[in-house]
Parts: structure tokens; sequence; C-alpha cells
């Protein structure tokens, strides 16, 4: 059924065991083109699951982000799920993490309220072959570049230190999380086997597709659409408490969605 998460979902013939707010905008060129959706699909779209979800019954998960912890102020290595970071309100950029603040907020308020039962998900920057080609982000651009055996494009210093996740992953991670987490409580999903600098993991697609690394400066809508976080990683333990692990590396999980989509490209 196709609906417009930002309207009140329709009469179900059928009521869910589970519903997934996975509607977002989750890309640079996205946020700065598409700003009121990017915070109206979170906001309001989390609010009509959570009254569908408190009306009929059943059990929400919230993909949530890694961008809700902001900038890393220096005084930790990793975020634990409750952890506060930085993030100025007043710019374009804070629509994504502060829609998806306010999304987990409305969370903990349905449950207290309603009685609804919902779990958080906070995802790391994902990849994998079934990602979109309009994606803007870096990790996309990298694994575009080398599906084409063109040069890897890197827009900044790259120094910028993340954790990452394959798709498999992530799926994995989330039907952890709605069948085994705790009413209420957030998870952060990650493995330190894919954290990675922006500039290695430029190196490793440019090495897959035998090329090379080049420099070139962003344009104004990405430059608009960049994150300002220089360090951004996340501490799975708690999800790992559950029993969740990760299949992929960030070499082997890189090298796997390459290959998957050459040969989807190659037909």
């Amino acid at each position: 059924m196709q609906h417009d998460i930002c309207e009140p979902l329709p009469e179900l013939e059928r009521v869910p065991d589970y519903w997934i707010h996975a509607a977002s905008t989750t890309h640079p060129a996205a946020y700065s083109t598409e700003p009121i959706n990017t915070i109206m699909s979170n906001v309001l779209g989390t609010k009509n699951m959570l009254d569908k979800v408190s009306e009929l019954g059943g059990r929400l998960l919230l993909l949530s982000s890694v961008e809700i912890y902001g900038e890393n102020r220096g005084d930790v290595e990793r975020f634990t799920e409750d952890y506060c970071g930085y993030i100025n309100c007043n710019t374009l950029r804070a629509g994504y993490p502060e829609a998806k603040r306010v999304s987990e907020a409305m969370c903990q308020a349905y449950i207290a309220e309603r009685g609804a039962d919902a779990v958080i998900i906070r995802l790391p920057r994902c990849y994998g072959p079934t990602m979109q080609m309009t994606d803007t982000k870096a990790v996309a651009q990298f694994i575009k570049n080398a599906v084409r055996g063109e040069n890897i494009v890197l827009k900044s210093e790259g120094k910028q230190l993340y954790s990452y996740a394959h798709a498999v992953d992530a799926v994995s991670g989330i039907l952890w999380v709605i069948l085994d987490g705790k009413t209420g409580e957030a998870y952060n999903l990650a493995d330190e086997e894919s954290d990675i600098m922006l500039k290695d993991l430029a190196q490793i697609s440019a090495d897959s597709a035998g090329t090379k690394v080049v420099f070139d400066l962003p344009d104004e809508i990405e430059k608009r659409g960049f994150s300002k976080a220089q360090k951004a990683l996340l501490d799975g333990g708690k999800l790992k408490k559950l029993g969740w692990r990760p299949g992929f590396s960030i070499q082997s999980g890189i090298s796997e969605t390459i290959t998957v989509l050459r040969e989807c490209r190659n037909g």
C-alpha cells in the first residue's frame, strides 16, 4: 500500500503485529533541497504511526540515527545511548537530527500517555547493493564511482571518522531490536570492524575499482547538506548484549557491494 506518511494512516484491512517507521530522506542533497519534507516525514510520520499503534496495538520500531548525537564534544571515544552531543539547531542541516530527536521523544510520550509499545534503533551510516543510485552520501558516491571504474572523488581532507554498517547487518539489527528490544529503549547498531576514516574508505573503494582517489571542492548544495561532525563512532555494546552480531566488516562489505552492483550494471 502506498501512502504519504505525513498524512494520517487510513483504515487497514489487517492489523500488523509490527510497525517499522523508516520513511525519511537520508542524504545530504535531500537535506538541502527538501528540508521541510525531511522534518515532516519524521515528526508527522512518527505521530501518525504512533496514533495507529496506540489505536490498534502492535509494536513500533523507529529507525533513528547516529545523527541525533550531533558533534562529539571530545569527552568520549564512542557514543553510548545516553550521550548528548552538540547540534546547532538554527541551521538548515539541523532539520534531520532534530526531527529524529523529536521522533524519539514522541515515542516516550506515547508510551507514557497512551501505553504504546515502541522501541528505537539508531543506525550508523549505511551502504549496500540495495542503495538508491540518487544517494549523495559520501560512501554511496565512492561506491558508484568504483562500479563505473572512475576515480574516487573526495570533497574534504577525509579525516572524518565514522561508524558504518552494511544493509544486511542493518536489517538484521532492525529485526533483532523489534523482536527482543525493551519497550522505550534505544539501541545503537555498530561494530568496531566497520569504523573507518573517510579517506581510508575512499581508498578501499579505489583499490576495488583499480582507480585512484582525487580531491575536489563540493558545490553549494552539497556543502549545505554535509554533516559538521568530524568523529561519530557508535558504541554497539547494548545491542550486542541482546545477541546481535554483524556479518560484514567495512572491507568485506564495500567489496561485496561493488561486486554486486558491477554485475548488475554489466548484466
